[in-house]
């Protein structure tokens, strides 16, 4: 019976140690919101990007502060952005508080936080594209040289050029590849804006879609448009598992608890490019925007 356990232990440890290492990566969106912490602590959160070799990570959360919570129990390697949305109740009206942009100000002349984001401008809901929160949010990019991760929920990408065009010492990672937007909405937008990197968080079944179809391969035009701008793209898993269930947004989410399921879908249509191009956009694009070299 000895000789059974001790044979059962030597094969479990052989088999944990015949698991291949996953490939170092990059995840230039996700959130550590309030009622994601209801569910799962920032040294789960912080493990699960170990465990998945996530070595540079990119972090939003309402409120902002909560960002400081995923950033102390993971490490430097994690990067905080500043969140519009300060306090759990202007998630909606952000655009109408002028506090705004003053709390904003504050965070980045605290060296602390190193971009602004996620901002959501969506139709029917706001803002406008010349509200003046937004339009200072825009202005203090400029001003401390970080990053703006904008999501825009629009037909095309017209929609974008007057904020990109308008500010062009404004570097915009476009959220989830414009959500519902296709390779010729990224190409038009590339032709007219030098100053957007697209990431494609919420690219994937439960999400928007539009990416790969039912068994994991790319739609067509994406190799191509990709291959063509290939240090303009990054990834992100955007773990937020009722995204658009707007109505149960303050109810505690789950999505961390299926963040391995995100990164793999990920890893998995990346394996589809050409191998230079997919070592860009997995990690080294996100190391040269950040400057993490």
């Amino acid at each position: 019976m000895k000789n059974l356990i001790f044979l059962v232990f030597i094969m479990s440890l052989s088999g944990c140690l015949a698991q291949p290492r996953l490939e170092p990566m990059a995840d230039v969106h996700l959130h550590y919101n309030w009622n994601q912490a209801e569910l799962t602590t920032a040294e789960e959160a912080g493990k699960a990007l170990r465990d998945h070799n996530v070595v540079l990570a990119v972090v939003f959360s309402v409120p902002s502060k909560r960002a400081r919570d995923l950033v102390e129990a993971g490490g430097d390697w994690i990067i905080p952005f500043f969140s519009p949305y300060y306090d759990a109740r202007n998630r909606y009206n952000w655009f109408r508080d002028p506090g705004v942009v003053e709390q904003t100000r504050k965070a980045l002349a605290s060296g602390y936080y190193r971009g602004i984001g996620e901002v959501h401008l969506v139709s029917t809901v706001g803002p406008r594209r010349d509200n003046p929160v937004f339009q200072g949010l825009l202005a203090l990019s400029a001003e401390f040289n970080v990053p703006m991760n904008l999501h825009t929920d629009a037909s095309g990408y017209e929609y974008l050029l007057p904020i990109c065009k308008g500010h062009p010492d404004v570097r915009i990672m476009w959220a989830h590849a414009g959500g519902v937007m296709g390779p010729k909405d990224i190409e038009g937008l590339f032709a007219e804006c030098d100053n957007v990197w697209v990431e494609f968080s919420a690219r994937d079944p439960w999400h928007y879609g539009n990416l790969t179809d039912d068994e994991g391969k790319l739609l067509p035009g994406w190799v191509e448009v990709i291959s063509a701008y290939p240090e303009r793209f990054m990834v992100g898993t955007d773990p937020v598992w009722k995204a658009h269930q707007m109505y149960k947004w303050y109810e505690a989410d789950e999505g961390w608890r299926h963040y391995g399921k995100l990164n793999e879908y990920h890893r998995n249509w990346l394996k589809q490019l050409p191998e230079p191009v997919r070592k860009k956009v997995l990690l080294d694009n996100a190391l040269n925007f950040f400057e993490r070299r």
